[in-house]
Parts: C-alpha cells; structure tokens; sequence
C-alpha cells in the first residue's frame, strides 16, 4: 500500500484513536527537516525523534534500515516506514530495535518538553 493511499485511509477510518499517519502533522521532508504542526499529538513528536534517531544511527553504522529492521526480527520495510513517519512504532518493536542496534532510540524525558497544558 503506497503512503499516499494509507493516508487516505486513516483519513477516512480516523486512523489509530483517531490519530492521522505522523507525517501528516509536520511540514517538510521527514524526518530530519520535518516540523511538527500546532494540532500535532504528543505521539508525533515521539515518532519523529525515533525517526530521526534510528535515520542516523543507520547512517553512522553504515547499515539499511532494511538490513537493521531484519536484525530486530521485524518486516523488513519495519524502519522505513518509521524513518518516513508513515507509523507510530509499537513498545515491542522499539525494544526490539534497541536491542538489535545496541542503544537506545526512545526519547525519555519528551514529554516535558513538549507537554501542554
């Protein structure tokens, strides 16, 4: 299913809690250029600083997102579709993640940052 059209369907199904795809909240190229919008959910921001992070630690290591998603036992295009904002990854795939890449890619602490009240 092409990103375009699985927009299209959290639009019209209301996505996850209603929630629509990450990328969908943010201006410019995801993930490194991206800006959250005013309506984004705090989900947003968590997804694309994992986006950001797992992008980078993929450059640094010199590894595909493919080749690092296989090594978390997941779907091979599991990280980029992290990496694009085009899911909110899941605790189980994060930990696997994690472990595979050997550090930590879950942004503790985002929450005060962007908390709203």
């Amino acid at each position: 299913m092409s990103a375009e059209t699985l927009a299209q369907w959290y639009e019209e199904e209301g996505g996850v809690r209603g929630d629509r795809l990450p990328w969908a909240y943010t201006t410019g190229t995801w993930p490194h250029d991206a800006v959250p919008g005013d309506d984004a959910p705090l989900p947003v921001y968590y997804s694309l600083s994992m986006a950001r992070t797992l992008d980078v630690l993929c450059t640094r290591r010199e590894i595909s997102h493919r080749a690092l998603s296989l090594a978390a036992g997941l779907a091979p295009n599991s990280v980029g579709r992290i990496v694009r904002g085009e899911v909110y990854p899941d605790l189980a795939s994060i930990a696997r993640l994690e472990e595979a890449i050997d550090e930590s890619i879950y942004p503790s602490g985002l929450y005060r940052q962007h908390h709203r009240s």
